[in-house]
């Protein structure tokens, strides 16, 4: 193997000096850079941008990903109300004392006569049959088929306001009819229309509870864990057409409630003291007792089957208390 003699003329390759040699002659490298320093100093930029750029996407994707707070809309008023008929409680009984128990007949004349009442902007009546059907859908759509065996089912009738604010009359004039029994405000449904399922977390209160115990870690019991709702979220984000997932805070959910008591207790209060105490109105009252919930606004609507396989899924993951769909017409 031949070395080159450096005493030799050159071959036409350039040596690469580091330092070395004549200091009037200056390496091609450095040449290059100094040629192309604007270019390299653009390439620079880029990739800096580059970089942000894709960290700056990846915190807008996981943002993206987390539950959005509930919608910024006002709590709806109080429109539709309950209407209920005697039970046939016999003599000296109940709050139709005398009265046989109302029939399908009577549920049908008073609902005629509600629709004669300019105040009100739609009257619904269900038979027996009818509200079997519907509780029937609305519980295996929940998964929960087996709580309603055994159930007795009566007639259902409610009404729609065009104003909440004249309940009180409408209310007046059905008391009126010796056929009724109550007439009962309905709280509005906020969720109506924004989402389609109800994933209830549990509280802190409800650490004894076989939903809020089972699928857990030893240990773990009460509200459920930032890890667990993490691990509910993602489970949303894999649903079918899960379009947005909000999340209902405790306070949230402290502010709706105190509006359904408030708009209750005022369209009842015209009514008197003697109907007044017939309204109750159920929800935790504690703090321990405030859950928090998440809603899925699904871009395609799905029937009850569907969502019973849904909830059959949801129900297994630690920390989920419940699993509710949300009706457009509640």
């Amino acid at each position: 193997m031949s070395f080159p003699d450096h005493g030799e003329p050159s071959s036409g390759y350039e040596e690469l000096s580091f330092g070395s040699g004549d200091p009037d002659r200056e390496p091609r490298l450095q040449l290059w850079l100094r040629a192309h320093a604007r270019l390299l100093a653009v390439c620079a930029a880029v990739l800096v941008v580059f970089g942000a750029a894709g960290a700056g996407g990846w915190y807008l994707y996981e943002r993206s990903l987390r539950p959005l707070p509930p919608p910024d809309a006002a709590f709806p008023e109080p429109l539709r109300f309950w209407v209920s008929l005697c039970g046939g409680y016999g003599p000296g009984g109940g709050s139709c004392p005398g009265r046989p128990k109302a029939t399908e007949a009577d549920y049908r004349k008073v609902a005629d006569r509600m629709r004669a009442m300019p105040e009100l902007a739609e009257v619904v009546f269900k038979d027996e049959t009818m509200v079997r059907r519907a509780m029937m859908a609305r519980y295996t759509a929940m998964d929960e088929q087996t709580m309603l065996a055994g159930a007795v089912f009566a007639p259902s009738l409610t009404g729609t306001l065009r104003r909440s604010g004249d309940f009180a009359v409408v209310a007046a004039r059905l008391k009126a009819f010796p056929e009724v029994e109550t007439v009962l405000p309905e709280p509005s449904n906020f969720w109506a229309g924004k989402a389609d399922l109800e994933i209830v977390l549990c509280a802190k209160d409800d650490r004894l509870k076989k939903e809020c115990v089972e699928n857990r870690p030893a240990g773990v019991e009460g509200a459920a864990t930032e890890a667990e709702k993490e691990a509910v979220v993602a489970r949303l984000w894999d649903l079918p057409g899960a379009e947005t997932i909000y999340l209902q805070d405790r306070g949230h959910l402290m502010r709706l409630m105190r509006h359904h008591e408030s708009e209750a207790l005022r369209l009842m209060r015209p009514l008197g003291p003697d109907q007044m105490y017939r309204f109750h109105f159920g929800g935790p009252r504690r703090p321990d007792q405030m859950y928090e919930t998440f809603y899925v606004k699904l871009s395609t609507p799905i029937d009850p089957t569907g969502t019973a396989g849904i909830a059959r899924a949801l129900k297994l993951l630690p920390g989920v208390l419940a699993v509710y769909p949300v009706e457009a017409g509640e």
